[in-house]
């Protein structure tokens, strides 16, 4: 009998040590809690991004709709076209408003996110759904800066960035990111078959469809004119002009600005 509970002792002593040895560490238990908190905050950012492109849809139908009621003739506009006039631009200022608090909302999940993932779970299937977030967002961040302001360099840093992360872990970057950064590195220089698409009586909205929007600086307003200059490849530029109180183009020139010879 005595033997038995020594026995029975050595073999508990040595499945307890060996249950302790086998265990996870320390650092094991912080990774697995790291993961853990990291599952849960992809679900978050999924559900903030939905909720961020709901809303963006919404307002480009508001859009849509105030510019069909804006193109009636006021005589024919009903009464609930008329109200929507006044109600509509206060709407889509107030999406506006909540598109950008949200969206920077989710970049501060998405950084605080990254910043763990990539380090300590490059290779997890949470890390690809954050980094696809993260690229589509800044497709649609360089789509603004060009729309707005025609600032190609800008919109293709922002896209290089987060191709890079894809590099650095080497990963085959999201498609679309490579796919866009050509098009604007197209689009910077004006191209003849381009500039030759432009026509008299365009508007602006038009040319900025065809040879894509000029960049803030080279845009000049003077004497009920309005002036785009486009840079060219060899270090000209061409210039297309609007009449200020039309919106249409008048006239245009492909050597406004010769190259300078060296």
């Amino acid at each position: 009998m005595k033997h038995r509970t020594v026995s029975s002792l050595v073999v508990f002593v040595t499945l307890s040590v060996f249950l302790v040895a086998c265990g996870p560490s320390k650092e094991e238990k912080e990774l697995a809690a790291k993961k853990a908190q990291l599952d849960q905050q992809i679900g978050v950012i999924e559900q903030s991004w939905n909720a961020l492109k709901e809303l963006r849809s919404q307002l480009e139908a508001k859009q849509a709709e105030l510019a069909a009621i804006q193109t009636t003739p006021k005589r024919k506009l009903t009464p609930e076209q008329k109200q929507a006039l006044e109600t509509l631009p206060e709407e889509i200022a107030q999406l506006r408003q909540k598109i950008d608090s949200d969206y920077e909302t989710l970049q501060d999940k998405l950084a605080d996110f990254l910043n763990v993932a990539l380090n300590d779970f490059p290779d997890d299937p949470a890390t690809d759904k954050a980094l696809k977030i993260y690229s589509e967002e800044a497709l649609v961040t360089a789509a603004e800066h060009v729309r707005k302001a025609g600032d190609y360099k800008k919109a293709i840093e922002i896209l290089s960035t987060a191709k890079n992360y894809y590099e650095n872990l080497d990963k085959t970057p999201y498609s679309k990111l490579s796919e866009a950064i050509g098009r604007y590195e197209e689009m910077r220089y004006i191209t003849k078959e381009r500039f030759d698409a432009v026509k008299k009586g365009m508007t602006i909205d038009k040319v900025s469809e065809v040879v894509g929007p000029a960049y803030y600086g080279n845009r000049r307003e003077e004497k009920g004119a309005i002036m785009w200059l486009y840079p060219r490849r060899d270090g000209g530029a061409a210039a297309i002009y609007f009449r200020k109180k039309t919106g249409k183009v008048y006239a245009k020139k492909w050597d406004a600005v010769k190259p300078q010879v060296k």
